[in-house]
């Protein structure tokens, strides 16, 4: 079972090494994540390209 949910931490894959978003919306037909970092940017990514960030 995937720990991925709205609310979720996560880090980013490469080229955005070292960058922390939430997820705040699922896309089903893609199975696709989309995560805001920053305070206006948010992009879509597949979920094992998601690492759930602790700090």
């Amino acid at each position: 079972m995937s720990t991925l949910k709205i609310g979720t931490t996560v880090k980013l894959p490469k080229p955005y090494l070292e960058i922390v978003g939430t997820i705040i919306a699922y896309y089903a037909a893609k199975d696709q994540y989309l995560v805001r970092f920053g305070v206006s940017q948010q992009l879509y990514f597949k979920p094992d390209e998601l690492i759930v960030w602790k700090s």
